[in-house]
Protein backbone atom coordinates (compact mmCIF):
# COMPACT_ATOMS: atom_id res chain seq x y z
CA UNK A 1 0.00 0.00 0.00
CA UNK A 2 1.45 3.58 -0.92
CA UNK A 3 1.89 5.50 1.77
CA UNK A 4 1.63 9.56 1.88
CA UNK A 5 3.59 11.75 4.05
CA UNK A 6 2.41 14.25 6.04
CA UNK A 7 4.07 17.52 5.26
CA UNK A 8 6.11 18.71 8.31
CA UNK A 9 5.56 21.76 10.55
CA UNK A 10 8.21 24.09 8.79
CA UNK A 11 6.48 23.21 5.34
CA UNK A 12 3.33 24.56 6.49
CA UNK A 13 4.36 27.61 8.50
CA UNK A 14 5.96 28.42 4.90
CA UNK A 15 2.62 28.31 3.28
CA UNK A 16 0.31 29.82 6.07
CA UNK A 17 3.12 32.56 5.52
CA UNK A 18 2.84 33.28 2.06
CA UNK A 19 -0.61 33.23 2.13
CA UNK A 20 -0.88 35.57 4.53
CA UNK A 21 1.69 38.24 2.73
CA UNK A 22 -0.72 37.59 -0.52
CA UNK A 23 -3.85 38.22 1.23
CA UNK A 24 -2.26 41.20 3.08
CA UNK A 25 -0.93 42.79 -0.12
CA UNK A 26 -4.18 42.12 -1.90
CA UNK A 27 -5.65 43.95 1.36
CA UNK A 28 -3.51 47.33 1.21
CA UNK A 29 -3.07 47.31 -2.26
CA UNK A 30 -6.37 49.52 -3.23
CA UNK A 31 -5.09 52.23 -0.63
CA UNK A 32 -1.37 52.55 -2.86
CA UNK A 33 -2.48 52.18 -5.95
CA UNK A 34 -3.37 55.04 -8.34
CA UNK A 35 -4.67 55.94 -11.76
CA UNK A 36 -2.94 58.39 -14.06
CA UNK A 37 -6.16 58.23 -16.58
CA UNK A 38 -9.20 56.03 -17.34
CA UNK A 39 -11.16 55.26 -20.50
CA UNK A 40 -13.29 52.68 -21.79
CA UNK A 41 -11.60 49.27 -23.37
CA UNK A 42 -12.97 45.89 -24.25
CA UNK A 43 -11.69 43.04 -22.00
CA UNK A 44 -11.63 40.19 -23.79
CA UNK A 45 -12.55 36.74 -22.89
CA UNK A 46 -10.39 33.64 -24.14
CA UNK A 47 -7.96 36.75 -25.06
CA UNK A 48 -4.35 37.16 -26.23
CA UNK A 49 -2.76 39.17 -23.77
CA UNK A 50 0.85 40.54 -24.31
CA UNK A 51 3.44 41.95 -21.68
CA UNK A 52 6.13 44.64 -23.07
CA UNK A 53 8.73 46.05 -20.96
CA UNK A 54 12.13 47.81 -21.71
CA UNK A 55 13.32 46.99 -18.39
CA UNK A 56 16.47 45.14 -18.30
CA UNK A 57 14.00 41.93 -16.64
CA UNK A 58 10.55 41.07 -17.05
CA UNK A 59 8.48 42.13 -14.08
CA UNK A 60 5.53 39.97 -14.46
CA UNK A 61 5.36 36.43 -15.40
CA UNK A 62 3.41 35.37 -18.18
CA UNK A 63 2.18 31.76 -17.22
CA UNK A 64 1.39 33.32 -13.58
CA UNK A 65 -0.42 36.41 -14.80
CA UNK A 66 -2.79 34.76 -16.78
CA UNK A 67 -3.62 32.31 -13.40
CA UNK A 68 -3.99 36.08 -11.66
CA UNK A 69 -6.47 37.02 -14.45
CA UNK A 70 -8.87 34.13 -14.22
CA UNK A 71 -8.18 34.80 -9.89
CA UNK A 72 -9.65 37.92 -10.35
CA UNK A 73 -12.31 37.65 -13.53
CA UNK A 74 -14.19 34.66 -13.27
CA UNK A 75 -15.90 35.50 -17.26
CA UNK A 76 -12.03 35.95 -18.52
CA UNK A 77 -12.33 32.62 -19.40
CA UNK A 78 -8.88 30.76 -20.64
CA UNK A 79 -6.21 33.66 -21.74
CA UNK A 80 -2.64 33.70 -23.16
CA UNK A 81 0.13 35.35 -22.05
CA UNK A 82 3.16 35.80 -23.65
CA UNK A 83 6.03 38.41 -23.18
CA UNK A 84 6.10 40.64 -26.45
CA UNK A 85 9.40 40.25 -27.11
CA UNK A 86 9.32 40.86 -31.10
CA UNK A 87 8.49 44.77 -30.06
CA UNK A 88 11.72 44.73 -27.57
CA UNK A 89 13.46 44.00 -30.25
CA UNK A 90 11.91 46.34 -33.00
CA UNK A 91 13.47 49.87 -32.84
CA UNK A 92 10.77 51.84 -33.83
CA UNK A 93 8.72 49.93 -30.68
CA UNK A 94 11.66 50.47 -28.42
CA UNK A 95 12.52 54.29 -28.68
CA UNK A 96 8.60 54.51 -28.00
CA UNK A 97 8.50 52.20 -25.30
CA UNK A 98 11.64 53.82 -23.80
CA UNK A 99 10.23 57.26 -24.38
CA UNK A 100 6.68 56.18 -23.16
CA UNK A 101 8.71 54.61 -20.07
CA UNK A 102 10.03 58.18 -18.76
CA UNK A 103 7.17 60.15 -19.90
CA UNK A 104 3.96 57.92 -17.86
CA UNK A 105 3.37 59.96 -14.87
CA UNK A 106 0.34 61.24 -13.35
CA UNK A 107 -2.39 64.08 -14.58
CA UNK A 108 -0.82 63.50 -18.13
CA UNK A 109 -3.54 63.62 -20.76
CA UNK A 110 -3.14 59.84 -22.53
CA UNK A 111 -3.43 61.65 -25.95
CA UNK A 112 0.35 63.35 -25.12
CA UNK A 113 1.28 59.47 -25.20
CA UNK A 114 -0.29 58.90 -28.14
CA UNK A 115 2.52 56.93 -30.54
CA UNK A 116 3.53 59.67 -33.27
CA UNK A 117 5.58 57.11 -35.66
CA UNK A 118 3.20 55.71 -38.69
CA UNK A 119 4.85 51.92 -38.23
CA UNK A 120 4.30 52.16 -34.14
CA UNK A 121 0.78 53.28 -35.34
CA UNK A 122 0.45 50.36 -37.74
CA UNK A 123 1.00 47.90 -34.82
CA UNK A 124 -1.37 48.93 -32.58
CA UNK A 125 -3.98 48.86 -35.36
CA UNK A 126 -3.20 45.74 -36.20
CA UNK A 127 -3.70 43.80 -32.64
CA UNK A 128 -6.94 42.45 -33.53
CA UNK A 129 -8.62 42.03 -30.15
CA UNK A 130 -5.18 41.24 -28.46
CA UNK A 131 -4.63 43.64 -25.36
CA UNK A 132 -1.23 44.81 -24.58
CA UNK A 133 0.27 45.73 -20.68
CA UNK A 134 3.35 47.79 -21.04
CA UNK A 135 5.00 47.65 -17.70
CA UNK A 136 7.98 49.54 -15.90
CA UNK A 137 8.94 49.59 -12.74
CA UNK A 138 9.52 52.95 -10.85
CA UNK A 139 10.86 53.26 -7.04
CA UNK A 140 8.35 50.90 -5.28
CA UNK A 141 5.71 50.89 -7.42
CA UNK A 142 5.24 49.25 -11.00
CA UNK A 143 3.43 51.50 -13.83
CA UNK A 144 0.81 50.24 -15.86
CA UNK A 145 0.04 50.93 -19.60
CA UNK A 146 -2.99 49.56 -21.33
CA UNK A 147 -3.19 49.49 -25.40
CA UNK A 148 -5.75 47.58 -27.60
CA UNK A 149 -6.37 48.08 -31.29
CA UNK A 150 -8.51 51.07 -30.91
CA UNK A 151 -6.11 53.65 -30.64
CA UNK A 152 -2.06 54.35 -30.49
CA UNK A 153 -2.43 56.20 -27.01
CA UNK A 154 -3.30 53.67 -23.94
CA UNK A 155 -6.56 53.50 -22.64
CA UNK A 156 -5.63 53.32 -18.71
CA UNK A 157 -2.62 53.97 -16.97
CA UNK A 158 -1.73 53.59 -13.39
CA UNK A 159 0.61 52.59 -10.26
CA UNK A 160 0.09 49.65 -7.90
CA UNK A 161 3.15 48.81 -5.33
CA UNK A 162 5.80 46.58 -6.68
CA UNK A 163 5.96 43.64 -5.20
CA UNK A 164 9.18 40.88 -5.75
CA UNK A 165 6.65 38.25 -5.43
CA UNK A 166 5.62 37.49 -9.14
CA UNK A 167 2.41 35.82 -7.83
CA UNK A 168 1.74 38.74 -5.51
CA UNK A 169 2.40 41.31 -7.82
CA UNK A 170 0.50 39.69 -11.22
CA UNK A 171 -2.56 39.50 -8.47
CA UNK A 172 -2.39 43.03 -7.76
CA UNK A 173 -2.46 43.97 -11.66
CA UNK A 174 -5.13 42.07 -12.83
CA UNK A 175 -7.00 43.78 -9.66
CA UNK A 176 -6.52 46.92 -10.47
CA UNK A 177 -6.59 46.69 -14.56
CA UNK A 178 -8.56 43.71 -15.51
CA UNK A 179 -11.35 43.13 -13.54
CA UNK A 180 -14.13 44.47 -15.75
CA UNK A 181 -16.63 42.07 -17.43
CA UNK A 182 -15.14 40.15 -20.07
CA UNK A 183 -16.91 39.77 -23.83
CA UNK A 184 -16.81 37.11 -26.22
CA UNK A 185 -13.87 37.42 -29.00
CA UNK A 186 -14.64 38.49 -32.61
CA UNK A 187 -14.33 36.23 -35.22
CA UNK A 188 -12.16 37.25 -38.41
CA UNK A 189 -15.57 38.10 -40.48
CA UNK A 190 -16.88 40.01 -37.28
CA UNK A 191 -13.86 41.90 -36.96
CA UNK A 192 -14.27 43.03 -41.22
CA UNK A 193 -17.77 43.69 -40.83
CA UNK A 194 -17.38 45.89 -37.30
CA UNK A 195 -14.42 47.87 -39.29
CA UNK A 196 -16.95 48.43 -42.03
CA UNK A 197 -19.87 49.20 -40.72
CA UNK A 198 -21.23 52.94 -39.62
CA UNK A 199 -20.73 54.27 -36.26
CA UNK A 200 -23.51 54.06 -34.09
CA UNK A 201 -24.20 57.63 -33.36
CA UNK A 202 -23.94 59.02 -36.65
CA UNK A 203 -25.67 56.44 -39.04
CA UNK A 204 -27.55 57.35 -41.58
CA UNK A 205 -31.17 58.81 -41.23
CA UNK A 206 -33.50 56.39 -42.07
CA UNK A 207 -35.96 57.54 -45.06
CA UNK A 208 -39.34 57.50 -43.13
CA UNK A 209 -40.01 56.64 -39.52
CA UNK A 210 -43.93 56.85 -38.32
CA UNK A 211 -45.36 56.66 -35.37
CA UNK A 212 -48.92 56.39 -33.65
CA UNK A 213 -49.25 57.37 -29.51
CA UNK A 214 -51.36 58.81 -26.80
CA UNK A 215 -50.84 61.72 -24.54
CA UNK A 216 -51.75 63.27 -21.82
CA UNK A 217 -51.26 66.92 -21.23
CA UNK A 218 -52.30 70.13 -18.50
CA UNK A 219 -53.54 72.99 -20.21
CA UNK A 220 -54.32 76.49 -18.36
CA UNK A 221 -55.57 80.45 -19.62
CA UNK A 222 -51.97 81.68 -18.01
CA UNK A 223 -49.14 81.02 -20.10
CA UNK A 224 -45.88 81.09 -17.60
CA UNK A 225 -43.75 83.65 -17.27
CA UNK A 226 -46.36 86.03 -18.38
CA UNK A 227 -47.59 89.06 -16.35
CA UNK A 228 -50.91 87.80 -14.25
CA UNK A 229 -52.89 91.09 -15.13
CA UNK A 230 -53.04 89.77 -18.54
CA UNK A 231 -55.19 86.84 -17.98
CA UNK A 232 -56.97 88.14 -14.45
CA UNK A 233 -60.07 89.36 -16.14
CA UNK A 234 -60.73 86.09 -18.02
CA UNK A 235 -59.66 83.76 -14.75
CA UNK A 236 -61.73 85.33 -11.72
CA UNK A 237 -64.86 85.73 -14.50
CA UNK A 238 -68.44 83.89 -13.47
CA UNK A 239 -71.43 83.74 -15.65
CA UNK A 240 -74.62 84.77 -14.56
CA UNK A 241 -78.17 84.05 -15.38
CA UNK A 242 -76.66 81.46 -17.61
CA UNK A 243 -75.10 84.04 -20.08
CA UNK A 244 -73.79 87.01 -18.46
CA UNK A 245 -70.19 87.90 -18.18
CA UNK A 246 -67.61 91.13 -18.43
CA UNK A 247 -66.19 89.99 -21.22
CA UNK A 248 -67.00 87.33 -24.13
CA UNK A 249 -63.92 87.61 -26.24
CA UNK A 250 -62.51 84.39 -24.66
CA UNK A 251 -63.79 80.81 -24.29
CA UNK A 252 -62.19 80.90 -20.66
CA UNK A 253 -64.06 83.90 -19.70
CA UNK A 254 -67.00 81.05 -20.16
CA UNK A 255 -64.97 77.33 -19.17
CA UNK A 256 -62.73 76.20 -16.84
CA UNK A 257 -59.26 76.30 -18.49
CA UNK A 258 -57.27 73.81 -15.97
CA UNK A 259 -58.02 70.64 -17.27
CA UNK A 260 -55.97 67.52 -18.77
CA UNK A 261 -56.36 66.62 -22.31
CA UNK A 262 -56.15 63.44 -23.92
CA UNK A 263 -54.74 62.95 -27.14
CA UNK A 264 -54.46 60.14 -29.97
CA UNK A 265 -52.02 61.11 -33.30
CA UNK A 266 -49.84 59.55 -35.51
CA UNK A 267 -47.42 61.00 -37.54
CA UNK A 268 -44.22 60.72 -39.45
CA UNK A 269 -40.60 62.09 -40.00
CA UNK A 270 -38.89 61.92 -43.39
CA UNK A 271 -35.01 61.59 -43.73
CA UNK A 272 -34.82 62.44 -40.38
CA UNK A 273 -35.77 66.17 -40.40
CA UNK A 274 -39.25 67.31 -41.85
CA UNK A 275 -42.53 65.54 -40.48
CA UNK A 276 -46.06 65.70 -40.00
CA UNK A 277 -48.94 64.93 -37.49
CA UNK A 278 -52.72 64.26 -37.62
CA UNK A 279 -54.00 64.25 -33.69
CA UNK A 280 -57.49 64.37 -32.34
CA UNK A 281 -57.52 65.65 -28.63
CA UNK A 282 -60.45 65.44 -26.52
CA UNK A 283 -60.97 67.72 -23.02
CA UNK A 284 -64.19 68.02 -20.34
CA UNK A 285 -64.77 71.80 -19.04
CA UNK A 286 -66.96 72.67 -16.76
CA UNK A 287 -69.00 76.08 -16.83
CA UNK A 288 -67.51 78.93 -14.22
CA UNK A 289 -71.25 79.92 -13.14
CA UNK A 290 -71.57 82.22 -10.07
CA UNK A 291 -72.41 79.97 -7.43
CA UNK A 292 -74.12 82.71 -5.38
CA UNK A 293 -76.67 83.15 -8.25
CA UNK A 294 -79.64 81.78 -6.80
CA UNK A 295 -80.82 81.03 -10.49
CA UNK A 296 -78.97 78.15 -10.84
CA UNK A 297 -80.63 76.35 -7.70
CA UNK A 298 -81.89 74.55 -10.49
CA UNK A 299 -79.44 73.36 -11.90
CA UNK A 300 -77.81 69.81 -11.82
CA UNK A 301 -74.56 70.02 -13.92
CA UNK A 302 -73.66 71.99 -16.53
CA UNK A 303 -69.99 71.21 -18.88
CA UNK A 304 -68.89 71.21 -22.49
CA UNK A 305 -67.05 68.39 -23.79
CA UNK A 306 -64.13 69.90 -26.56
CA UNK A 307 -62.71 67.78 -29.30
CA UNK A 308 -60.16 69.15 -31.90
CA UNK A 309 -58.96 67.56 -34.93
CA UNK A 310 -55.88 68.86 -36.52
CA UNK A 311 -52.44 68.42 -38.70
CA UNK A 312 -48.80 69.75 -37.22
CA UNK A 313 -45.78 70.09 -39.76
CA UNK A 314 -42.49 70.05 -37.78
CA UNK A 315 -38.52 69.86 -37.94
CA UNK A 316 -36.46 68.06 -36.33
CA UNK A 317 -33.23 66.25 -35.66
CA UNK A 318 -31.60 63.07 -34.46
CA UNK A 319 -29.18 62.18 -31.83
CA UNK A 320 -28.13 59.16 -31.57
CA UNK A 321 -27.35 59.21 -28.19
CA UNK A 322 -26.75 55.06 -27.27
CA UNK A 323 -27.17 52.46 -29.47
CA UNK A 324 -30.37 51.97 -27.85
CA UNK A 325 -31.87 55.27 -27.78
CA UNK A 326 -32.30 57.87 -30.05
CA UNK A 327 -33.25 61.82 -29.41
CA UNK A 328 -34.99 64.01 -31.23
CA UNK A 329 -35.73 67.42 -30.41
CA UNK A 330 -38.09 69.41 -32.60
CA UNK A 331 -40.15 72.38 -33.19
CA UNK A 332 -43.56 72.26 -34.80
CA UNK A 333 -46.65 74.36 -36.12
CA UNK A 334 -50.04 73.33 -37.01
CA UNK A 335 -53.59 74.03 -36.97
CA UNK A 336 -56.78 72.77 -35.23
CA UNK A 337 -60.69 73.13 -35.75
CA UNK A 338 -62.40 72.62 -32.20
CA UNK A 339 -66.19 71.34 -31.55
CA UNK A 340 -68.01 71.89 -28.13
CA UNK A 341 -70.62 69.42 -27.17
CA UNK A 342 -73.01 70.96 -24.22
CA UNK A 343 -74.35 68.29 -21.54
CA UNK A 344 -76.36 70.19 -19.61
CA UNK A 345 -79.36 68.95 -16.77
CA UNK A 346 -81.84 70.01 -14.37
CA UNK A 347 -81.92 68.50 -10.78
CA UNK A 348 -84.60 65.98 -10.91
CA UNK A 349 -87.16 67.37 -8.63
CA UNK A 350 -87.23 70.94 -11.16
CA UNK A 351 -90.25 70.10 -13.41
CA UNK A 352 -90.28 73.38 -15.34
CA UNK A 353 -86.51 75.31 -16.52
CA UNK A 354 -86.27 79.04 -15.81
CA UNK A 355 -86.24 81.67 -18.81
CA UNK A 356 -83.10 82.29 -18.36
CA UNK A 357 -81.99 78.54 -18.93
CA UNK A 358 -84.27 78.63 -22.29
CA UNK A 359 -81.86 81.53 -23.90
CA UNK A 360 -78.86 80.23 -21.72
CA UNK A 361 -74.93 81.28 -23.75
CA UNK A 362 -74.41 79.49 -27.27
CA UNK A 363 -71.02 78.75 -28.76
CA UNK A 364 -70.09 78.62 -32.44
CA UNK A 365 -70.51 75.77 -34.66
CA UNK A 366 -66.70 75.09 -34.58
CA UNK A 367 -63.55 77.71 -33.78
CA UNK A 368 -60.26 77.25 -35.74
CA UNK A 369 -56.83 78.43 -34.46
CA UNK A 370 -53.35 77.25 -34.45
CA UNK A 371 -50.64 74.98 -32.26
CA UNK A 372 -47.28 75.50 -31.85
CA UNK A 373 -44.19 74.48 -29.15
CA UNK A 374 -41.19 72.59 -28.72
CA UNK A 375 -40.83 69.19 -27.77
CA UNK A 376 -38.21 66.05 -28.04
CA UNK A 377 -38.72 62.37 -28.89
CA UNK A 378 -36.97 59.66 -26.65
CA UNK A 379 -37.03 56.45 -29.00
CA UNK A 380 -35.83 53.44 -27.32
CA UNK A 381 -34.66 50.01 -29.40
CA UNK A 382 -35.92 52.06 -32.37
CA UNK A 383 -39.09 51.12 -31.20
CA UNK A 384 -40.88 52.38 -28.30
CA UNK A 385 -41.10 56.33 -27.93
CA UNK A 386 -41.86 58.51 -25.04
CA UNK A 387 -42.22 62.34 -25.96
CA UNK A 388 -42.16 65.54 -24.38
CA UNK A 389 -43.98 68.52 -25.70
CA UNK A 390 -44.73 72.31 -24.27
CA UNK A 391 -46.62 74.84 -26.60
CA UNK A 392 -49.62 77.34 -27.01
CA UNK A 393 -53.06 76.60 -28.92
CA UNK A 394 -55.59 78.94 -29.46
CA UNK A 395 -59.02 78.35 -30.76
CA UNK A 396 -61.19 81.48 -32.63
CA UNK A 397 -63.58 82.66 -34.65
CA UNK A 398 -62.50 85.21 -37.60
CA UNK A 399 -64.56 88.14 -39.62
CA UNK A 400 -64.29 86.97 -42.94
CA UNK A 401 -66.18 90.44 -44.31
CA UNK A 402 -66.00 94.02 -44.24
CA UNK A 403 -68.60 95.31 -41.67
CA UNK A 404 -71.08 97.49 -43.31
CA UNK A 405 -71.65 100.57 -41.60
CA UNK A 406 -75.19 100.67 -42.73
CA UNK A 407 -75.80 97.23 -41.30
CA UNK A 408 -77.49 96.23 -37.99
CA UNK A 409 -75.35 96.01 -34.82
CA UNK A 410 -74.60 92.09 -34.71
CA UNK A 411 -74.49 90.29 -31.33
CA UNK A 412 -70.65 90.14 -29.88
CA UNK A 413 -68.81 86.66 -31.34
CA UNK A 414 -68.31 84.04 -28.58
CA UNK A 415 -64.73 83.14 -28.02
CA UNK A 416 -63.05 85.33 -30.76
CA UNK A 417 -59.80 84.82 -29.73
CA UNK A 418 -58.63 81.92 -26.80
CA UNK A 419 -55.12 81.18 -25.83
CA UNK A 420 -53.90 78.74 -23.58
CA UNK A 421 -50.52 76.70 -22.74
CA UNK A 422 -49.83 73.59 -22.25
CA UNK A 423 -47.28 70.59 -21.23
CA UNK A 424 -47.99 67.22 -22.38
CA UNK A 425 -46.25 63.53 -22.07
CA UNK A 426 -46.58 60.58 -24.44
CA UNK A 427 -46.06 57.05 -25.03
CA UNK A 428 -45.30 55.81 -28.65
CA UNK A 429 -44.94 52.87 -31.01
CA UNK A 430 -42.36 53.70 -33.77
CA UNK A 431 -42.34 52.18 -37.60
CA UNK A 432 -38.85 52.69 -39.60
CA UNK A 433 -38.31 52.18 -43.13
CA UNK A 434 -34.68 52.50 -44.19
Amino acid sequence: MRKFRIPNSEFRINVFFKVLVLWIALSIAPACAATFFENDFTVWQDGEYLIWTQDESLPLDPNEFCLSMRRANSGIGKPTCRELGEWQRDTNSALYGNWLKQNLVAGIDPELLRARNPMVQSKFSGLEDKIILFVTKSDNELKVAVFDETSAAPKVAGTVPFNQDKIVLGDLVAQKFLKQDANRRLTKEERIKKATEPDPFYQEAPLMDGWIGISAAYSQARIPLTPYNWYRNKLNSRIKRYRVTRDSLSLWNFLDDKVPVFSLYGGTTWFGVFGAELFYKFSNHDMKIDKSDTTYKELDHWSFAMHEIGLSLHITHTFNTTEWLTTSPFFYAGFQYSFLVESIDLKDDVKEPSTYYKTRIEFEDMYKGGVFGIGSRFVFQKKYGLVLRAGVATQGRADYTSPDVNAAEEPTTIGKITVEGFVSAGLEYHLTWK
